[in-house]
């Protein structure tokens, strides 16, 4: 199916800025087989991580991501946040499946997560069966330029709205 360029903001406030963000996306359904299964597996690891975690996790929301070469994500974090009286962000723990088979350091497109004082914490490449999940509003992060096609599914288990 196609794919549309990604924007950055959300709802009303969405907008197209090729200076942040220049990946293309679609969002997964349940209409086809393999994204019904990946969207099943998530809502299985989302109710145990609740019962272990207590999050609070309502749903989860993903879209297939591809960069082609020279695109990139600059720093930024996952979380929006409300404006009712519960400031808590809805997107609370962000996933990211890669799927890009024989991939080498030379191909670029690491993902790279620093803390909030702008110390990079981890860099990872993006290479097939590597998953990673970490605190949306907790972790900035930005994916370099790749040099080569970039796939992945990008996920965020949520919150309820407030």
């Amino acid at each position: 199916e196609y794919l549309n360029p990604a924007g950055i903001g959300r709802d009303a406030a969405q907008q197209r800025n090729v200076d942040i963000r220049t990946d293309s996306i679609r969002w997964l359904d349940d209409r086809q087989p393999a994204e019904r299964e990946f969207l099943a597996l998530m809502e299985r690891l989302r109710l145990f991580i609740n019962q272990r975690l207590l999050l609070g996790l309502f749903d989860y929301e993903a879209h297939f991501s591809r960069y082609a070469p020279g695109d990139f994500y600059r720093r930024h974090v996952d979380a929006f946040h409300q404006h009712g009286a519960d400031s808590k962000p809805r997107r609370v723990l962000t996933s990211v499946v890669y799927l890009n088979t024989e991939w080498s350091a030379a191909h670029g497109g690491e993902l790279l997560l620093w803390d909030h004082g702008g110390v990079e914490l981890m860099r990872l490449q993006p290479a097939a069966g590597v998953a990673v999940f970490f605190m949306s509003d907790e972790f900035p992060h930005e994916v370099l330029p790749a040099r080569r096609e970039r796939l992945s599914i990008a996920g965020w288990f949520r919150r309820r709205g407030g």
